[in-house]
């Protein structure tokens, strides 16, 4: 009897839903109930059945408005929610465009239907509950502890080294306060906890890459690669504690920075033309992977594509790749710089040495030349060139010259600057001040003058092919030498060579 009544009654509203219908007397409406008409204010009777608009919004039925951002922006205007500040005037995530082939969009993120992003790419008001009643934080379509939800559509930023990417989840060092107050986010464990967001927003952030801080603009208080990495970071040691090449600087008269890498990639400099973290590291998609490196791959390459002058000592005798095999600096396995230089964890600030320093005196006559005063150009030199360095075969027997020259100098002051000849301080700084050193008359990084357009060959020297510059004898060994000063200038090291009967060489001639 039950069961009866029950069929009976369903039937009965079976057939008064189809007589309303057929009359006209039941709406052909969706729900249109007010939070629901707020953004699908087309399901209203007047669009949805009359099919006409309002004097307040006009009929078109070709889209779906409610997942414009105009419709959330008439929300998020202050209306309801103040979310100018992020999705008005700073750069924010890209809605109206077609995704690029480097993004994987999954098919729960719909776009338009022209195949492009909007608001509700990413964000749905009907937001699936997770852990009770809940919704997922800012109505992601997904859930996104420690920006999971960013990676299931940037798949080629994560990775890690092995990708070229910059590392995520691991432990962040340095001030993460300020990335904190500037808006960036931390994961959970490990504790500051790197994650897309740490670097990028959403929305906010301040660059086209939406980052929280800027990478180029060195004139701000913060710059975001260094508030974790400091000025001077480490590899093995902990930042800060080594030298690293300069940055929020611009380059000196040592670098030619170019426009681009060989590889392609422009370099990116400062606002004002600064050298900057960026300048050679990519923290996405780096061509030099192990180090996020942005130029060509190879040993050093990026070092000789900025400093070309120092190139020519590939393939020299100070190539220790080449003339010591085996040998390791501070900064590891060497290349045609690093054999010496450390980009990062110098020991040593000046020239950013990585190489062991030796004596500053091959002799006691040249410890009384000095006065018992260290020279570092010469520490430097005399680290290879020493009885049990890596170039024992070439160590002179003196390396330091009177300093009566010193009397001559400033009178000298014309003729040096005219042929580029470098007197240098004990502290290694080069200065009219300064004093004659191994520097003063060998360019380490060229074999021979005539090589200047191309590497150097490994092979032994003479007098006058022994990494010597050009100028020196007539620019400032013949201030005081006269004629004399050539054959001095080939024969400094040589005592018995310059007690022997001199060859003329006029002041002034070549």
């Amino acid at each position: 009897m039950k069961k009866t009544c029950i069929a009976g009654l369903s039937g009965l509203l079976f057939v008064i839903a189809c007589i309303s219908q057929a009359a006209g007397e039941m709406p052909r409406q969706a729900d249109t109930a007010r939070k629901c008409a707020i953004c699908h204010y087309r399901w209203v009777y007047t669009f949805f059945v009359e099919r006409r608009g309002t004097p307040i919004a006009p009929f078109d039925d070709s889209r779906d408005t409610a997942g414009d951002p105009e419709m959330c922006l008439s929300c998020h205007d202050g209306s309801v929610r103040d979310s100018r500040a992020e999705i008005c005037n700073d750069p924010v995530h890209r809605i109206g465009v077609r995704p690029s082939r480097r993004v994987i969009i999954p098919e729960k993120f719909p776009l338009d239907a022209n195949g492009a992003m909007q608001c509700t790419t990413c964000h749905t008001p009907h937001a699936a509950a997770v852990q009770g009643d809940s919704l997922v934080d800012f109505f992601l379509r997904a859930p996104n502890p420690n920006s999971s939800f960013c990676t299931q559509c940037h798949v080629d930023q994560a990775g890690g080294k092995k990708s070229g990417n910059h590392p995520l989840d691991i432990a962040a060092a340095g001030n993460t306060a300020v990335i904190r107050e500037a808006g960036g986010i931390f994961g959970s464990e490990p504790r500051n906890r790197i994650i897309c967001e740490t670097c990028h927003l959403a929305h906010g952030g301040i660059t086209g890459s939406f980052l929280v801080l800027p990478v180029e603009n060195t004139q701000t208080p913060f710059i975001l690669c260094e508030a974790c990495h400091t000025k001077n970071p480490g590899k093995g040691a902990p930042a800060g504690k080594g030298f690293s090449h300069p940055v929020d600087t611009k380059p000196g008269s040592a670098a030619s920075v170019p426009a681009a890498w060989s590889a392609g990639d422009n370099i990116v400099l400062g606002t004002a033309g600064e050298i900057v973290c960026r300048t050679c590291h990519r923290p996405h998609q780096a061509k030099g992977k192990e180090f996020l490196l942005c130029g060509p791959a190879g040993k050093d390459a990026l070092c000789l594509h900025c400093h070309p002058d120092q190139a020519p000592v590939a393939g020299t005798a100070h190539d220790l790749r080449l003339s010591a095999p085996g040998y390791k600096s501070s900064a590891g396995a060497p290349g045609p710089c690093s054999s010496c230089h450390a980009v990062h964890d110098a020991p040593q600030k000046e020239y950013l040495w990585a190489a062991p320093q030796g004596p500053p005196f091959l002799s006691a006559r040249d410890r009384d030349i000095a006065g018992d005063t260290a020279n570092l150009i010469v520490s430097l030199c005399t680290g290879c060139h020493r009885q049990d360095g890596v170039a024992a075969r070439h160590v002179p027997r003196d390396s330091l010259h009177p300093e009566a020259f010193y009397t001559r100098a400033p009178a000298a002051a014309a003729l040096l600057q005219k042929n580029n000849v470098c007197l240098y301080t004990r502290e290694g700084r080069c200065s009219p001040q300064g004093g004659i050193v191994c520097a003063t008359c060998h360019n380490a990084h060229q074999w021979r003058p005539a090589a200047a357009q191309g590497p150097g060959v490994h092979e032994e020297g003479t007098a006058a092919t022994s990494f010597l510059r050009t100028g020196v004898a007539r620019g400032l060994c013949a201030v005081c030498h006269g004629a004399d000063g050539l054959f001095n200038y080939l024969h400094f090291h040589a005592r018995t060579g310059r007690a022997q009967k001199k060859a003329p060489f006029p002041f002034g001639e070549q």
